[in-house]
């Protein structure tokens, strides 16, 4: 409902059925979307629609830490029987974190997130500050070994992050330090020494 009443604020009228011939199928995240909606979506697609999602993410976390399927999975569907692939408007795309950007006001923004390829990246592509909070599906190693786009400026727990202040990370040739903690580099060996938060040793070994 809420994709729909964006898309009526635009001057958009919201169809259900390919045989109403819309110009785009546009798809967002529903755990109720059924099989109806998507074969509708298909057949657009098919008869030349435009493909656009309202992001990417493959999964999304559920309760008991669980993961279920997210919006970037469902779109795949669609992309599997037509061989299109969607417009991505949402994370990581530049253009979300510019709209943003002007409805808020803000000046140092900072985005908050717990994924690397849509949260952090979308930072990284809007050339904005990041935490990254460790309470979804990235993990400390993920976070270790993520390709320069997808690397956050500040790791946290959780949104406590959010009121605390963080140290900064100096580098002296093949040794980083962040507040108590040192990593050195020796070729393909990594060690981390000191003491104090973990999460600044994390940010050390970064």
């Amino acid at each position: 409902m809420g994709l729909r009443q964006a898309l009526y604020a635009r001057g958009l009228r919201p169809v259900s059925v390919a045989s109403e011939e819309p110009a785009a199928v546009v798809q967002g995240y529903d755990p109720r979307l059924g099989y109806g909606l998507i074969a509708e979506g298909t057949k657009a697609v098919r008869a030349g629609a435009l493909f656009v999602g309202s992001n990417g993410d493959l999964t999304i976390p559920g309760g008991g830490g669980r993961i279920h399927p997210g919006n970037g999975s469902l779109l795949k569907v669609i992309t599997a029987a037509t061989g299109v692939e969607p417009i991505v408007t949402g994370k990581p795309e530049r253009v979300l974190h510019h709209e943003s950007i002007i409805r808020t006001g803000a000046e140092r923004p900072l985005v908050v997130g717990d994924r690397l390829d849509t949260d952090i990246e979308g930072a990284n592509n809007g050339e904005s500050d990041s935490l990254l909070v460790l309470t979804g599906v990235t993990d400390p190693m993920t976070a270790l070994t993520a390709p320069p786009h997808q690397r956050p400026t500040f790791i946290a727990p959780d949104l406590s992050g959010l009121l605390v202040p963080h140290a900064g990370v100096s580098t002296e040739g093949d040794r980083f330090r962040c507040a108590g903690w040192t990593a050195h580099r020796d070729g393909d060996r990594v060690e981390l020494s000191g003491e104090g938060d973990p999460y600044d040793g994390l940010r050390a070994l970064a």
